[in-house]
């Protein structure tokens, strides 16, 4: 499959999604190529043009650091730890017009380690999180599958 990601290039996440991306042998664009099987943003800190999530064939996944649609919004991490939550999970979930709304894609839970920083969580398990839900929803989207859960509207909650 042809995948372009989409953030900043020197992030963590980037890095790490971009090497798993090519582990599994696929191809990352560098905007040479007219056709994109799958976008994917593994930390996104803007909003996606209309143009941006149709154009690739089975749309846009968007990393989450919760369990949507619990959490939605930027301080996600930070605000489990001020409300001493046990869990949060590693979600992906395909881009629509609404900020974290879309069709949940891939989700795993991760206890929260309260002995780390948010920071440290996040490197030390938020990411690997995020590869092995990756990985899931790459290799299922490869073999014709697209995993497309809707979310529960009365759960969600915004951080």
């Amino acid at each position: 499959m042809i995948v372009d990601i989409l953030g900043d290039k020197n992030t963590n996440a980037y890095i790490k999604a971009a090497e798993l991306t090519r582990l599994l042998g696929h191809t990352i664009t560098d905007g040479s190529h007219f056709v994109k099987h799958v976008a994917i943003a593994p930390l996104l800190t803007e909003k996606l043009s209309h143009e941006q999530l149709c154009e690739p064939i089975y749309g846009t996944l968007i990393f989450h650091p919760s369990p949507l649609p619990y959490g939605r919004g930027a301080k996600s991490i930070r605000m489990a730890y001020k409300r001493n939550e046990p869990v949060t999970a590693a979600t992906w979930f395909w881009a629509n017009h609404r900020y974290d709304a879309g069709d949940i894609c891939e989700q795993e839970i991760i206890k929260i380690d309260y002995l780390l920083s948010p920071r440290e969580f996040y490197d030390e398990h938020i990411i690997p999180g995020m590869l092995r839900t990756l990985r899931r929803a790459l290799n299922d989207l490869e073999r014709g599958i697209k995993r497309q859960i809707q979310q529960v509207e009365k759960y969600s909650s915004y951080d």
